[in-house]
């Protein structure tokens, strides 16, 4: 007896704490952003706001989500590692794009592996004739994009929204070509 309403007592315990963590989850998880006049941005209100971040490229470069804001410039991150499959057959295409792009958007790959020190990378990129800016393991900018592994590419506009994630794919040149022109346009 003691054992049935044991069960019964857990379950409905159970029941109770799940409605209450889903009930701030019923409503519209929409919020309005307005800019620096007050008005509402109605055009980004189903995307997310992109986190605020700063990287420092191997070559010296500082990147950042601000600054590519003031630049009035779309930004493209792509996730990656140095021992990633994936990653290796999308850098080619990343290679062969960039160039066209580089004036129009702000790229930079940033490795997820705190391992891929700047050596490493530095190494990576002699080696591959990788030709766009690259971070070293810089796995923090992956968890606040909510981003869950390498090999994912991420468009942020000239307003600092994610129009774009691109999870765990190898693309070709013409669809990089296609996500820059999306940011572009």
């Amino acid at each position: 007896m003691f054992k049935s309403i044991r069960i019964i007592s857990l379950s409905l315990i159970a029941f109770l704490f799940f409605t209450a963590c889903n009930f701030n989850n019923s409503g519209s998880s929409e919020k309005q952003e307005t800019n620096a006049d007050g008005e509402e941005k109605n055009e980004n209100s189903n995307l997310k706001k992109a986190p605020q971040f700063e990287v420092t490229t191997i070559d010296g470069q500082k990147i950042s989500l601000e600054q590519s804001l003031a630049d009035n410039k779309p930004l493209m991150i792509y996730f990656t590692a140095s021992w990633c499959p994936m990653c290796a057959q999308n850098w080619p295409a990343i290679s062969e794009v960039y160039p066209k792009y580089k004036d129009k958007v702000n790229f930079v790959a940033i490795s997820i592996d705190p391992t891929d020190d700047k050596d490493v990378m530095a190494k990576l990129a002699k080696e591959k004739n990788l030709n766009f800016p690259i971070v070293a393991g810089t796995p923090q900018v992956m968890l606040d994009f909510g981003v869950k592994s390498q090999a994912t590419t991420v468009g942020v506009n000239e307003d600092g929204y994610v129009e774009f994630q691109k999870d765990k794919t190898v693309l070709t040149a013409e669809e990089y070509r296609d996500l820059f022109e999306k940011l572009i346009n």
